[in-house]
């Protein structure tokens, strides 16, 4: 699957508290979908890919729902199964297994995904308002790619003026280089975008930044804790506009 962004040309002298979109004034000129987490929760699914890629290489390792939780600490599938080894003193071909994961991963995704409670509509309206929307994610490019197109029949890729992942980021989160990239990318400023993330560390990049950041956790995230966030839940309109209506 070929992923194309938009070329965009700077945002010049526009300044965001001056879009008066309805009766209210917008809030941001970028809105950041910080992983594919955010979009849709794949986080069992996930789970299983890692455990059908460790029986095709006959391994015994079984991550139960407890343990996954635990390792989803650990940013990226490579990282977290070298972390997995080394906590067991054992030595594996990582790049083997992890493989292995994607190919199971892409066969559970045939039948599509869902989006998350409150993604379409958000995605929606920041359209409306013209603003830039952005995948800042730093999974492996396979799995972003599986992703979007298991998503299909609710999301069009093209919606993206960027899509990141991990070859386009220097280090990974909770670095904030993935970020900086993707503001690069969009010519727009920290201070007019927001990100909305689904891990404490992937929120800390962002805010790291220097970007408005909203916790969006998954089923494994619900009881981390999220720092210096602007809000945490499910993301409605209201984050996208300001309090102050327009004159």
């Amino acid at each position: 699957m070929a992923l194309r962004t938009r070329r965009l040309e700077p945002l010049a002298c526009l300044r965001v508290e001056e879009r008066v979109i309805g009766e209210s004034v917008l809030g941001y000129s970028a809105l950041l979908w910080g992983s594919i987490g955010v979009l849709a929760d794949t986080s069992e699914l996930q789970r299983c890919a890692f455990n059908a890629a460790f029986a095709t290489h006959d391994l015994e390792w079984d991550w139960s729902t407890e343990t996954y939780a635990d390792l989803s600490r650990v940013i990226g599938g490579r990282a977290r199964i070298q972390h997995y080894a080394d906590s067991l003193d054992q030595k594996v071909d990582v790049t083997a297994l992890y493989d292995s994961k994607i190919d199971a991963f892409g066969k559970a995704l045939e039948e599509g995904l869902r989006l998350r409670a409150g993604i379409s509509d958000l995605i929606a309206e920041a359209r409306r308002c013209e603003m830039r929307i952005a995948l800042v994610s730093t999974e492996d490019k396979r799995q972003v790619a599986l992703i979007l197109r298991a998503l299909g029949r609710n999301l069009d890729p093209s919606v993206f003026d960027y899509i990141g992942d991990g070859s386009r980021a220097a280090r990974p989160k909770p670095e904030p280089a993935i970020y900086r990239d993707a503001l690069r990318a969009l010519h727009v400023d920290a201070k007019d975008a927001l990100a909305i993330e689904d891990t404490p560390e992937g929120a800390a990049s962002a805010v790291d930044a220097g970007i408005d950041t909203f916790a969006y956790p998954g089923t494994v995230m619900e009881d981390r804790n999220f720092a210096e966030v602007i809000g945490t839940g499910t993301p409605t309109l209201d984050l996208l506009h300001s309090a102050e209506q327009a004159t």
